[in-house]
């Protein structure tokens, strides 16, 4: 996939990312997963990522694979050709649940999110929250990556497990700075 100008599909549901914005989450995925071979592809709205893995025994190198930040789940999906017939016929946006996009769309007035931005729930999944309640603003797709990266690596390290109380610990910055 060479483009260098990304593309918007349904008013920001989903984001075919621009050379520029694929290097940037490419990295910062790199990071998260401690492995070279991740290249982003794009992301929908709710903050999901799609990207691929050049050199996974178990996956085609063409096989898109989901991340969830807000959950912390991830898998693989289809393959990067269907993704892209998928963008350009814009059945892409049935398969990123754009019908809740559109709802909070009405319920917040807005009328796309930008390319690079998300609108996260508004409490981490891993930490209790539920997908359908969004936030009502929008959040930089990077800064949500990374945000939720460190909450997640905090609550493994203070070895906090699924229906723990979050401790305030997490949220301590000298603790952690």
């Amino acid at each position: 996939m060479s483009t260098k100008q990304g593309q918007v599909v349904a008013h920001g549901a989903f984001q075919l990312f621009s050379e520029r914005r694929r290097g940037e989450v490419s990295e910062l995925l790199i990071d998260v997963f401690g492995r070279g071979d991740v290249t982003a592809l794009g992301a929908d709205w709710r903050g999901i990522v799609y990207f691929t893995l050049d050199d996974d025994p178990e996956l085609d190198a063409d096989t898109v694979v989901g991340f969830d930040p807000s959950s912390g789940s991830s898998g693989p999906l289809t393959s990067v050709d269907e993704v892209l017939e998928a963008v350009r016929t814009g059945d892409i946006a049935e398969a990123v649940d754009s019908a809740s996009f559109d709802a909070w769309r009405t319920a917040t007035g807005r009328r796309s999110i930008d390319m690079g931005d998300c609108v996260p729930p508004a409490l981490h999944e891993f930490m209790g929250g539920d997908p359908a309640e969004r936030s009502t603003e929008t959040q930089d797709l990077v800064t949500f990556i990374a945000v939720s990266a460190a909450l997640m690596g905090r609550l493994e390290e203070l070895g906090v497990q699924p229906g723990d109380e979050i401790p305030d610990e997490v949220f301590d910055e000298s603790r952690w700075g």
